[in-house]
């Protein structure tokens, strides 16, 4: 702003007006291009040529001055008061009308008393409001940038395939008269599948859309059973499924986690068992953070874990505190802030825990769930927490399901890569990194005295 204000003043002169300031972004990446800032200023048109007048003389013409700082002249509606006779407090003092409505936001005269300023009525609510919006842009934009890492990372994996179920030959076709021999196997093998898998637990459109893309992988001379079929459909359930690999690893770029989730979950547990497997893996420094302030006993067992490791534990009560405690542990590799449960339908608790995690950008929210909780609840839960934008899935109390198709659905519905496994209260033994082979042989492995050789 100084420079344009610097550059106006070189243009028009002193007495040059500043009708309204933008901020543009150039190039072809929308929000991410360059920003630019744009002041559109002009100069009285009259003022300008009397003061360029010389004189002494009568016949020489003035040149024409610059009306704007843009390409663009703006039209002026002043009052009837002569525009010889005011200077440029009087001239904002009348709030001048650009192009038919008031600029903007205009500069204040410095020298004069902010008590005898004029209010110009339907100014002042309306820049209050775009000054909360920009607010709120310039969080989004925030977030975006923080995001996008993982964004370019999803852009560049390889596309999931689609799985669609074969549609129909036209009757009297070569396919129609070659598939009615096969017909009723391949139906009872599709039939078979969605058995086997409902039994699992997955859903009834996920297991027909496996069974039908596993059959149309078989040639017409294969008929899998027992631990052939599982076979197949290991593989099958192998591509559908998305992790995200370790959250951290000793010796990477800092990282501060920050687990999220409805109450109940196993929230503290799995911060424990989290900081653990860091240590045993090698990691030094580490820092517990905990703002779980309304459970009791919580913010003592997880000191009882920070002890037990010979790690700090911080307490926190408000958002300002978070950013001084992640400030004063800049250094640890690894901070892990243990969040208060959150029921899903309480919108003010959340929009609080969004304050915590608003503090840094730097800070990545991953959302706790407990696989024994109602699958119909589960998506609600996620749909709620989605607001805060959870980077990957935690999966806790495996051991308390019979079947666990729950891990397939849920990661399918969510679109949401899983991160870990817990399936007990062990620390650090019952935590396990998910991916696809782990996730696919427990989704099939319980059932797997139910099959054939």
């Amino acid at each position: 702003m100084n420079s344009a204000l610097r550059m106006i003043k070189e243009a028009l002169g002193p007495d040059a007006l500043i009708l309204s300031s933008r901020t543009v972004r150039k190039g072809g990446l929308g929000l991410f291009g360059k920003p630019v800032l744009e002041v559109t200023a002009a100069i009285d048109e009259a003022a300008a040529s009397a003061a360029r007048k010389p004189v002494a003389s009568t016949n020489s013409t003035p040149a024409p001055a610059p009306l704007s700082a843009t390409a663009q002249k703006p039209r002026r509606t002043l009052a009837t008061v002569d525009d010889n006779d005011l200077d440029y407090s009087q001239i904002w003092r009348r709030a001048p009308v650009i192009d038919g409505r008031l600029p903007i936001e205009t500069p204040p005269d410095p020298t004069r008393p902010t008590d005898s300023l004029p209010a110009v009525a339907g100014t002042v609510e309306p820049l209050a409001a775009l000054r909360g919006e920009l607010d709120q842009l310039k969080q989004m934009v925030g977030q975006l940038v923080s995001d996008l890492p993982q964004q370019l990372e999803q852009l560049a994996r390889p596309p999931r395939p689609q799985f669609l179920p074969p549609q129909p030959a036209a009757p009297g076709s070569r396919a129609t008269t070659a598939g009615s021999r096969r017909k009723n196997s391949s139906e009872h093998l599709i039939e078979q599948i969605q058995e086997r898998l409902a039994d699992c637990g997955v859903e009834e459109q996920t297991a027909a859309t496996i069974a039908h893309y596993a059959v149309s992988q078989l040639s017409a001379r294969q008929r899998p059973t027992g631990r052939q079929l599982d076979k197949l459909l290991h593989n099958c359930l192998c591509e559908l499924i998305q992790t995200c690999g370790p959250l951290f690893a000793p010796g990477t770029e800092p990282r501060r986690l920050a687990l999220i989730g409805p109450t109940g979950v196993g929230k503290t547990t799995t911060i424990a068992k989290l900081a653990a497997a860091y240590l045993l893996a090698g990691g030094k420094r580490v820092a517990l953070v905990t703002i779980d302030t309304y459970r009791i006993a919580a913010v003592e067992q997880l000191k009882v874990y920070g002890e037990i490791m010979n790690v700090p534990v911080e307490v926190v009560m408000r958002p300002e505190q978070l950013a001084t405690v992640l400030q004063r542990h800049a250094n640890k590799e690894l901070i892990l802030i243990d969040t208060a449960g959150r029921s899903p339908k309480d919108d003010v608790s959340l929009q609080e825990l969004q304050e915590f995690l608003a503090v840094d950008s730097q800070l990545q929210a991953h959302l706790v769930l407990s696989a024994t909780t109602r699958e119909r609840d589960l998506y609600e839960t996620f749909n709620r927490f989605s607001g805060l934008a959870p980077r990957s899935l935690l999966l806790t109390k495996l051991d308390e399901c019979d079947s666990l198709g729950v891990l397939l659905n849920l990661q399918l519905r969510t679109n949401c890569p899983l991160s870990y496994l817990g399936n007990g209260q062990r620390v650090p033994e019952d935590l396990s990194l998910a991916s696809a082979t782990a996730v696919s042989e427990l989704i099939l492995g319980r059932h797997e005295e139910h099959a054939d050789e």
